[in-house]
């Protein structure tokens, strides 16, 4: 819905700007393309200040704004003062902006614009954004923490945002609390990077920092916040540095482990111990408990600095039987085991957006009722919740690794749960007469095409599950449609993004959004008002595999005007349309090898140049791409002037499995581009003050020929992939193309079958790769199979057929398997230096060589052509499902799970956990018991498997010399390498 818009008309006169919003009690609202005010109609371009100026806001109960494909402009203080607004979306189809988790971004998600002020816990920051301005966090007062992935342009630390190598801190969000830590490596504070922190009152600055811009703090901050700075030999310099930055109290930071006691004036209280990472644990002292409800403070005082309170120390408030209800502090991220169990009255507790970590026992034996575990949870231990007989219902927002025992003695107790995580919550939870609650929902990604006065299904091609008592809701522009229980209604042409919205309890548990887009009916009335252009094609459908070409000709109709005609006064605008084509075959992928203008059956008769020195049918009029990609279009005109006939410059891009369809984008181009057409519409085709129009312009062909691959390799190449079918060799760069397109269109993909029937069979290709210690033969053993660390699924997995020159010691020294793969020695021999956890690896006291650097044999091109994804081990022999853990690795070993079909140690032990066999194994492996060999596994030497040993603390899985995959080696014993990466 769209009632309670403020607009004002833009200076052009056509155009308008949404101001404000006036009392409504909707909270989530969808801005329209266009508004009208009498017979006038007008579209949205413009987001101003909502708050202010001109505008009003005047009922903050709005938390979600989406906003449409026509915004053009967005002002800088556009959600300055709207509190509420916890929520942005921005129409995928916008050309300027993005959106991404709630926040507003340029397209290309490079600069990050605006942050609504009621975004709350942390801002995850896309890889791609390399610009990022401090004072778009500076009013968010409810966002503690700033985030980014392995990949990006940043680091994060202690909530705040630094450049990629700590030396500069960028940025901070205003709710970062009374304390901050600023790490050795930071030299330099930016312009704004703190200026919104209102409630900082200590900054421990652990290095050296030379230079602090003038605006990075308040007056306020420098006038009262305490800079605790160690000593040393530099003390001076260090302090004058900020001194001229504007600040006067100082201090010395206390040491980790340092504690403070209660009030002296009472017998017990909370009490607090400094952290290695200069946060505090809290936990309660004294004989006597706790008021009944507790409120834990966000910052203590340790000799008289604040610092920032981060964790519930373990067994903090055990057994406390005063308490009732809980108030956590944003700043809280763990808390730790026992915390909390045992306290026999505790029914309430609210858990912070930026809570991380519930260790074992935290609640167990407690009353607790209902429990929602905010999106930041990542971990929960085991019995967490064990023994709560009150216990009627756990809401989780997100999908943290939970313990299969965390809800063990409770019984009748509902969980809600995104969709697609039951493995998280679903061991033993039947057997306890507890109900599994899945929510989500998921819309197709093409936009819902329908005539006006038609009906559809919104839903189609994606998925709802609401359990009760979850609600459904729908928000959407409403000029164009209505929707009524997913149930789409045109009412008349335009289009609008529609937004599904899950909550319960007025809680949002989880959106998804679609674009709807309603075309006139030509057999409609003349009530049915069009209020924009719009262009289409037919779908049509390619026949069965062929090799000879197909072609597709359809006419092409466009729509102009509304009920006042087309307004040809205003900016020439192109007219775009969504034509899909599918391929039928059942085998024969398809590309586009030419599309062209046959016949030109009204052109002249409705559209105009706007340059006399050009005439129209020299000018590309006519533009046909891959929905998305507008960088592969064709571009053509009509007659024989110019590119009667065009071929793509990219013909895959335009590829169609088979059996799929894909959508294309169809474009008359009225623009002012002289590349394209320099045209307008005639004043006298739509006729003011008429109904509308609908135009025959011209006849278009679509020529489609089979798809073949071809291939810039060479065998000489230090990567190169050769069909063993066609001879055809491909480069590493044709490969990762491939990969790519694989990637990004999954199963879609032409590319798909070829490496999905390579990856069952390795006689229809040669792989080789050429490292510093020789060339090795590579095979391909999964598609699509591998999780990458920025997201989604790489589109190959390689694994060495051979095993690397040399052998290597999981740890040198000492002997234990203590950490698992994440901090072997061996990882951080197969990774750069960069990725996560290469610093806690077990310490190597008998080399120190680059000799055993195996990254290092990589060449340089495939080291740039890898994906960083996501392997699961255990870190424990003794482990269980919970304590599995996720390294991020660029070269890996295969783990006894993902060579293996079945299970050694049975269905429900660790060993399953960790990833899923590959293709390539599939049917090849099968041996988990001990006895006979796998040929398919036997290499020159055994080689080491990425799982722990599940009965010895010393060793991990290896596969033998005569294949059994089952063995187990000491972890400083020498073994065989084969590695695995993915493109």
């Amino acid at each position: 819905m769209s009632e309670g818009l403020v607009f004002e008309v833009n200076e052009d006169g056509t155009t308008v700007a949404l101001v404000g919003i006036h009392a409504t009690d909707l909270k989530t609202i969808s801005v329209p393309t266009q508004v009208a005010s009498g017979s006038d109609t007008y579209a949205v371009t413009t987001l101003k200040n909502l708050a202010g100026g001109g505008g009003a806001f005047t009922e903050y109960s709005v938390e979600s704004l989406s906003l449409p494909e026509t915004i053009q402009t967005i002002d800088d203080e556009a959600l300055k003062g709207v509190s509420s607004l916890k929520h942005v979306q921005v129409s995928p189809r916008n050309e300027g902006f993005s959106s991404f988790d709630d926040m507003i971004f340029t397209k290309d998600y490079s600069k990050l614009l605006l942050i609504p002020e009621g975004k709350e816990g942390a801002a995850s920051l896309p890889d791609q954004s390399t610009l990022v301005s401090a004072t778009a966090f500076s009013r968010c007062s409810v966002l503690s923490q700033i985030l980014v992935g392995d990949s990006a342009m940043f680091t994060s630390y202690d909530g705040a945002l630094y450049s990629k190598d700590m030396k500069t801190l960028v940025a901070c969000p205003a709710g970062i609390g009374a304390s901050i830590v600023i790490p050795a490596e930071t030299e330099s504070i930016d312009k704004d990077a703190l200026s919104g922190c209102k409630d900082l009152a200590s900054i421990t600055a652990l290095g050296n920092i030379q230079k602090i811009d003038p605006t990075a703090f308040s007056d306020e901050t420098k006038a009262t916040a305490v800079v605790a700075l160690p000593a040393g030999q530099d003390y001076e310099i260090r302090k004058a540095t900020w001194e001229n930055a504007g600040f006067k109290n100082f201090a010395e930071p206390a040491k980790p482990g340092a504690t403070t006691n209660p009030n002296t004036n009472e017998a017990s209280g909370l009490t607090y111990t400094l952290l290695d990472d200069y946060t505090l644990a809290v936990s309660w002292q004294g004989k006597d408990d706790p008021e009944a409800n507790l409120e834990i403070p966000s910052s203590a005082e340790i000799n008289g600095v604040p610092y920032r309170v981060s964790t519930i120390a373990e067994n903090a408030f055990a057994n406390r039987g005063s308490l009732t209800s809980v108030k956590l502090p944003t700043t809280i991220t763990t808390i730790n085991n026992g915390a909390f169990a045992g306290c026999a009255n505790l029914s309430t507790i609210e858990f912070p957006n930026t809570l991380r970590t519930i260790g074992e026992r935290v609640f167990e034996a407690t009353s607790l009722k209902d429990i929602w575990l905010p999106a930041s949870i990542n971990s929960i231990g085991s019995r967490a919740f064990a023994s709560c007989s009150t216990l009627e219902r756990v809401v989780a927002l997100g999908t943290p690794e939970v313990a299969t025992d965390a809800l063990a003695g409770c019984t009748n107790v509902s969980i809600y749960f995104p969709s697609g995580s039951e493995n998280s919550w679903n061991p033993g939870l039947p057997s306890d007469n507890n109900h599994l609650m899945p929510y989500g929902v998921s819309l197709a990604e093409e936009p819902l095409t329908i005539e006006a006065g038609q009906e559809a299904n919104l839903l189609e091609g994606g998925n709802l599950q609401v359990p009760e008592p979850v609600e459904a809701s729908y928000s959407y522009a409403a000029a164009p449609l209505s929707v009524d229980a997913g149930q789409v209604s045109a009412k008349k042409a335009g289009t609008s993004d529609v937004t599904a919205v899950l909550t319960l309890d007025d809680v949002e548990l989880t959106r998804a959004s679609r674009t709807v887009e309603v075309s006139p009916n030509p057999n409609a009335g003349s009530d049915i008002a069009l209020t924009s252009i719009n262009s289409s094609l037919p779908a049509a459908y390619l026949a069965e595999a062929r090799n000879t070409q197909i072609s597709v000709t359809a006419p092409t109709q466009v729509f102009l005007g509304d009920g006042n005609g087309y307004d040809v006064a205003t900016k020439p605008e192109c007219a775009t349309g969504t034509v899909f084509f599918k391929n039928n075959s059942t085998g024969q992928s398809v590309q586009l090898a030419s599309v062209s203008c046959t016949s030109s059956v009204g052109v002249d008769n409705h559209i105009q140049t706007l340059d006399s020195s050009r005439k129209l049918n020299t000018q590309n009029l006519f533009s046909l791409y891959p929905q998305g990609n507008e960088g592969a279009a064709v571009n053509f005109g009509y007659l024989d002037k110019v590119n009667n006939t065009a071929v793509p410059t990219d013909k895959a891009a335009f590829g169609i499995a088979a059996g799929y369809s894909t959508p294309y984008t169809f474009r008359l181009n009225l623009t002012n581009d002289t590349t394209l057409a320099n045209a307008e519409v005639k004043e006298t085709a739509a006729g003011a003050g008429t109904e509308p129009v609908t135009v025959s312009l011209a006849t278009v062909k679509c020529t489609f020929e089979a798809l073949t691959f071809t291939g810039t390799g060479d065998k000489g190449d230090a990567f190169y992939l050769e069909d063993a079918s066609t001879k055809t060799v491909y480069s590493l760069a044709d490969v990762k193309a491939h990969v790519q397109d694989i990637s990004r269109k999954g199963q879609s993909s032409p590319y798909y079958s070829m490496y999905a029937a390579y990856a069952t069979d390795d006689t229809k290709y040669e792989c080789k790769s050429t490292w510093t210690s020789g060339t090795y033969d590579l095979c391909i053993i999964g598609v699509l199979h591998d999780d990458k660390a920025s997201g989604g699924k790489a589109g190959l997995t390689f694994q060495f057929k051979n095993l690397l020159s040399g052998t290597y010691q999981m740890n040198i020294a000492p002997d234990i398997s203590t950490g698992g793969w994440g901090q072997s020695q061996l990882r951080a021999r197969m990774n750069p230096a960069s990725l996560p956890n290469q610093d806690n690896v077990i310490a190597n006291s008998n080399s120190s060589s680059d000799d055993d650097a195996i990254w290092n044999q990589v060449p340089a091109d495939l080291q740039n052509s890898i994906e960083v994804v996501k392997k699961k081990y255990q870190p424990a022999y003794n482990g269980s499902i919970s304590t599995i853990t996720t390294s991020n690795d660029k070269l890996f070993i295969a783990s006894w799970p993902e060579l293996i079909s079945g299970s050694k140690w049975g269905s429900t032990h660790w060993s399953t956990q960790e990833g899923t066999q590959y293709a390539y194994w599939n049917g090849k492996v099968t041996n988990n018991t001990g006895t006979g060999d796998d040929a398919s596994l036997i290499k020159s030497t055994s080689w080491w498997e990425r799982s722990v040993y599940p009965n010895f603390s010393e060793d991990f899985l290896m596969v033998d010399a005569i294949g059994y995959p089952s063995g187990d080696g000491n972890a400083s014993g020498s073994r065989g390498v084969c590695p695995c990466f993915c493109l």
